[in-house]
């Protein structure tokens, strides 16, 4: 049976706060899916941001922010060298709640109504790297408390057990660990994030894979493939054409250089 259980304690909303700052190159920056919301704040200048796989972009305006259900995709980010782009990193078990909350505006993004103070003590959080005033703010925002009593815990556990493997676990050992049925942790985990378990795993696997070889540039990319859980290059470059329509190599060489 998929009952939901309260929780004594309560999650952080927001994970992580980054600034993207504008590059003088030719290529758009881009930004992985990392199995996360997202809330998107331009500063000093608009912003054009484009999924990967769709030909229309779509403008965010200077001082607006944007709440962005997890993506499925990459993004490209046309930045310009003056301007700037905050990105609040949101727990993935908020996605749907805060959905609710917001207007919609077009393809899944949502307009967030914060004000110039908002926008400022964000900036002061992402300088002391506090997500918990950070989550204060985002509720504030909404005018409501995102409480995790209203969860299933079963979707927190799936969830949590995805993240320590790095994605390498299969959909059938998270459900069968849980003791559920399969159809029951798609349905609801799809209801709640917004992803199927399955695209959560390869998310969560790509960006294993990528932050694994940014620490270490100069290893082997064959014998990394395998201990990232792909069972061979084909499946890791397979990947990499889905979420960033490009392969590993040139993926590096054009957004670090490497």
């Amino acid at each position: 049976m998929y009952t939901q259980i309260g929780l004594k304690e309560k999650i952080a909303i927001v994970e992580e706060i980054i600034q993207i700052a504008g590059e003088d190159k030719k290529r758009p920056q881009v930004l992985v899916p990392n199995n996360m919301a997202e809330v998107f704040i331009p500063l000093r200048t608009d912003i054009t941001i484009k999924s990967i796989g769709s030909v229309r972009p779509l403008l965010l305006r200077e001082g607006v922010g944007y709440f962005c259900m997890p993506r499925r995709r990459g993004v490209e980010i046309a930045l310009e060298p003056n301007a700037s782009l905050m990105v609040i990193k949101i727990n993935p078990i908020y996605a749907n709640k805060m959905a609710r909350e917001l207007k919609e505006v077009s393809s899944s993004v949502f307009a967030l109504n914060l004000s110039l103070s908002h926008r400022k003590e964000l900036i002061k959080a992402w300088e002391g790297s506090n997500t918990y005033v950070a989550s204060d703010i985002v509720e504030e925002a909404l005018e409501t408390s995102l409480d995790l009593y209203e969860y299933n815990d079963t979707i927190l556990n799936s969830i949590e057990q995805i993240r320590e493997s790095f994605g390498r676990t299969s959909v059938k050992e998270i459900y069968s660990s849980l003791n559920v049925s399969k159809s029951k942790l798609e349905q609801h985990f799809n209801r709640e994030v917004g992803l199927t378990p399955k695209e959560f795993c390869k998310i969560e696997k790509i960006n294993f894979f990528i932050n694994s070889y940014l620490e270490e540039p100069g290893q082997s990319l064959t014998e990394l493939t395998y201990q990232c859980g792909y069972y061979d290059q084909s499946h890791l470059i397979k990947d990499f054409k889905y979420f960033l329509n490009t392969s590993p190599k040139r993926f590096f060489h054009s957004q670090f250089a490497i």
